[in-house]
C-alpha cells in the first residue's frame, strides 16, 4: 500500500490530498508522498444547543452532553471552548455516546485542548466509528491513509469515508472525493469524485476549488454535467451513487 491524505482544518490536510490527486491526474502517482498534518473536523455542523440541552447535560443525559461538546469544540451554537468541549465529551463518551467519542478522537488527533496522543485518538475513533459516528469514521480513515498506528490501507480508508459521506458529512465527502480522484483504495472515477467534492464543498472551512478545477481539466463537459446532476440528486435525496 502507499501514502497521503486531506481537507481543511488540521486532520488530514488538503495539501496532502491534492499532492496525490494532482499526481494521479497527471498519470504520475509516486509510491511515497509526504505525510500531511492531522486535521480537525471542519465540515461538521452541530445541532443548535440551548438552555434545555445544558440542563439535560447537567442531569447526565449523554446525548445533550455530546451536543454541548460538539458545539463548544467547533464554536458553532456555543462559545468555542476546548476545556468545556472536552469536559462534556468525556462525560458523554464514558456513557458510550458515539458523538462524544468522536469529539475526543478529533481532539487527541490534533492536540486541540489536550496533549496530542495518537493512541488515544485511535482508541476513541474506533469506538465512535464502530457506532457509526462520522467524526470517528473520518479520523479513523486518516490513520489508515497515513499508516499511523495501523497498517496503511486505502481501501479501508475509502470504506470509512464512504460511510461518513453517505451520512452527509462534508469532510468525509471531500476525503472520499479525493481518493476517487486519485484512484487510491477505489477505482479512479472522476465523475464520482467531482460529485462528492461538490457536495463536500458546502462544509465550513472546506475548500475543494483546487481539486474541482483540476478535474475540470481532465473531464469532458458531459462528465461534468453528469457529476453535477448526481450531486443535485443527492441533495434532493434521490438514490444516486
Amino acid at each position: 500500500m502507499t501514502s497521503t491524505p486531506g481537507s481543511a482544518l488540521p486532520r488530514f490536510g488538503i495539501v496532502g490530498w491534492l499532492f496525490v490527486a494532482i499526481a494521479a491526474c497527471a498519470g504520475d502517482v509516486a509510491d511515497e508522498a509526504p505525510p500531511a498534518e492531522p486535521r480537525d473536523v471542519a465540515g461538521r455542523t452541530p445541532e443548535a444547543v440551548g438552555p434545555s440541552d445544558r440542563r439535560a447535560a447537567e442531569q447526565g443525559d449523554a446525548g445533550a452532553q455530546a451536543r454541548l461538546a460538539e458545539a463548544h469544540y467547533l464554536g458553532t451554537g456555543a462559545a468555542q471552548d476546548s476545556d468545556e468541549a472536552l469536559r462534556w465529551a468525556r462525560l458523554a463518551a464514558d456513557q458510550g455516546d458515539a458523538r462524544g467519542q468522536g469529539v475526543l478522537a478529533a481532539a487527541y488527533n490534533t492536540g486541540r485542548g489536550v496533549a496530542q496522543d495518537y493512541d488515544e485518538a485511535l482508541r476513541w475513533a474506533r469506538l465512535a466509528a464502530d457506532q457509526g459516528d462520522a467524526w470517528g469514521q473520518s479520523v479513523l480513515a486518516s490513520f489508515y491513509v497515513d499508516g499511523r498506528g495501523v497498517e496503511q490501507d486505502f481501501e479501508e480508508a475509502a470504506r470509512l469515508l464512504r460511510l461518513g459521506a453517505e451520512q452527509g458529512d462534508p469532510e468525509s465527502q471531500t476525503g472520499l472525493g479525493m481518493l476517487l480522484m486519485a484512484g487510491r483504495g477505489v477505482e479512479q472515477d472522476y465523475v464520482a469524485a467531482y460529485m462528492w467534492l461538490s457536495l463536500g464543498a458546502s462544509g465550513p472551512g472546506i475548500d475543494s476549488s483546487g481539486a474541482l478545477d483540476l478535474l475540470k481539466q481532465v473531464m469532458t463537459p458531459e462528465q461534468i454535467s453528469e457529476a453535477e446532476a448526481r450531486a443535485r440528486g443527492r441533495e434532493a435525496g434521490a438514490p444516486v451513487r
